[in-house]
Order: structure tokens, then C-alpha cells, then sequence
């Protein structure tokens, strides 16, 4: 009877051990339960908090090239509602002449002294000049006017032209972020780039044709790259990256290839207005003649009224 007993508390205690172990487990159950519910409402909302914004970015490696590169594509998105970034790359050091509009041979030249030669103008003038007219240029398409002021790799001083590498450059120390094409290869550059892109979360980013053409515009256009592909990695939504079709993008090999072959066409006739306009903005650059001096520098069969891209990363599928 004894043993009975022992064994009937025995098995009773089992029966409370059970109805505890069952009690504790249903809390449990409920308490991850509520845990995960909480967990999916967060990250839905993560989800729909990260998105890209209605914003269309442009780097143009110079404060004029944002203009040449997508001025009528810029201003047709920011008609439609887009925030426009208009971004300078480099801290134009180099670029301005007294005498003579450079590049540009059609324009009226700047003369007191009716002299047939052209005087560089010495950097930090040089740059202050070209920031203002930047300035000027983004206030047309009512867009954020950025400076990322990068060094340019050469600039004039006294008349005298100082080269990077040279003891002169050294001794100037011109002021500003890395030489544009050492900043490429740092990972603190990119990251400067990449917060650019976080803060804006742009859907549309433009830039200079990815090794086709001359060095500054490329390593720009690179440097976007770069910080473009590190923001997709990073889970920060940015949406199109496209190019512009330039340098052996634009030949005929390229074109027969058609590896140069443009996906993007933005018809931009109604818009070619602004564009100039804020491209005459860039007087030291030409003068006030934005148009003339843009199709005196393409070929012939050259149509302004459209502009085409090719599409280096689509992140928006």
C-alpha cells in the first residue's frame, strides 16, 4: 500500500510537473509569438520606409558638365516633380582664361587689350569664378547645387601652369579632397560618394561615359560607380545608374558593335530652353553661347533634342 502510495504522488507530481511544463511552454509560445508578429510590422515598415525618392542625380566631373552631360534630361525630370542634385565633382582649380573664352572659338572673345593669346586666370579666382556661375547654372533648374571639391590635377599660378607630381604643386598645396583618380581607390572617398546617395536615395543617377573618355570624367563617373554599387550592397535604395554615350562609346566600332548602343532616349525638345539658359550661365567656359559652343564640339549628324544613356546598373527590378 505504501508503495502504491508512493507511486499514486508520484504520479501525481508528474501530472503537476506535465501541467507546469505545459504552462510555461504555452507563455513561451505566446511571448515569440508576439515577438515575431512585432518583428514582421517592423520590418514591413523598414520595407516601406526603403524606398528610392523622386530625385534624378547628375555628377558632372566640371561645374559645366552636368549641362553637356543630361541639361535637358535634368530639366525635364524636375518639370515632373524630381528633386535635381546637381552635383560638381571636381573643384575646377583649372578652366578660366582672360582674353579668350577657352574651347570655343565661335564666342566673343573677353578683350582690353585686343591681344590674340589667352591668359590663364590663377586657381582660386578661377574657382570662385566657376562655383558662382555652378551656382547660377543650378538655380535655373531649381536644383541643389553639391561640390564634392576634388582636386583638379593641374591649375595656374602667375600665368604659370603647375602640374600634379610636380615640386610646385606641392609647395601650392591647392586646397580640396584627393586628386579624383587617387580617390577612386580609397574606401574613404567612395564612403563620402556613397553618404551622398544614402541621403538622397536618388531613382535616377547620371554620370560620364565609364572609361571612354578623357581622365577627369571618367574617374568622376567612377567614383559614382563605385559608391552606386557599395549603396545597392549596403540595402540603401538607389535606383538607375545610366551613362552618357561619349568618347569610343561614340564611335563607329562601338556603334557597330553596339556596344555603344544607347537603351535610354529622353526626348528633350520642349526642355532645351533651361538647358541653355543654364548652361550660359558658364560664361568663362563660352561666352553665353551654350548652343553654339555644344554642337561646335559633337559631329555633325548631332541631335540636341534628344539625349541618350546607357544603362550601367538597374537596381529598380
Amino acid at each position: 500500500m505504501i508503495l502504491n502510495r508512493t507511486k499514486f504522488k508520484d504520479y501525481k507530481n508528474l501530472k503537476l510537473g506535465t501541467r507546469i511544463i505545459n504552462n510555461t511552454s504555452s507563455k513561451i509560445s505566446r511571448l515569440i509569438l508576439v515577438f515575431l508578429l512585432l518583428f514582421s510590422v517592423h520590418l514591413v515598415s523598414g520595407q516601406q520606409e526603403e524606398k528610392t525618392h523622386k530625385c534624378i542625380m547628375v555628377f558632372g566631373a566640371h561645374a559645366d558638365d552636368v549641362e553637356s552631360l543630361a541639361g535637358g534630361t535634368f530639366a525635364k525630370y524636375i518639370a515632373m516633380g524630381y528633386e535635381g542634385i546637381y552635383v560638381d565633382v571636381i573643384n575646377n582649380l583649372a578652366g578660366c582664361n582672360l582674353e579668350k573664352t577657352p574651347y570655343f572659338k565661335g564666342a566673343l572673345p573677353f578683350t582690353i587689350s585686343n591681344s590674340p593669346h589667352a591668359y590663364p586666370v590663377d586657381a582660386l579666382e578661377t574657382s570662385q569664378i566657376r562655383e558662382e556661375e555652378a551656382l547660377k547654372a543650378a538655380a535655373v533648374f531649381g536644383a541643389r547645387p553639391v561640390f564634392l571639391n576634388y582636386k583638379e590635377p593641374w591649375f595656374s599660378m602667375g600665368r604659370k601652369r603647375i602640374d600634379y607630381g610636380t615640386k610646385l604643386y606641392g609647395q601650392y598645396a591647392p586646397p580640396g579632397r584627393p586628386l579624383i583618380a587617387l580617390a577612386t581607390i580609397m574606401s574613404k572617398e567612395v564612403n563620402f560618394v556613397l553618404d551622398l546617395l544614402k541621403l538622397h536615395k536618388p531613382e535616377i543617377v547620371i554620370i560620364h561615359t565609364l572609361g571612354g573618355e578623357k581622365l577627369d570624367h571618367g574617374n568622376a563617373a567612377y567614383i559614382a560607380y563605385l559608391a552606386f554599387k557599395k549603396a545597392i550592397d549596403q540595402k540603401i535604395p538607389v535606383g538607375k545608374l545610366w551613362m552618357a554615350v561619349r568618347g569610343w562609346f561614340s564611335e563607329k566600332y562601338a556603334q557597330e558593335n553596339e556596344r555603344g548602343k544607347p537603351d535610354i532616349l529622353i526626348d528633350v525638345k520642349d526642355f532645351l530652353k533651361t538647358k541653355y539658359v543654364a548652361y550660359n550661365k558658364h560664361i568663362s567656359q563660352n561666352g553665353g553661347f551654350g548652343r553654339d559652343y555644344v554642337l561646335s564640339n559633337r559631329k555633325k549628324n548631332y541631335n540636341d533634342e534628344v539625349e541618350e544613356f546607357i544603362t550601367v546598373i538597374d537596381n529598380s527590378k
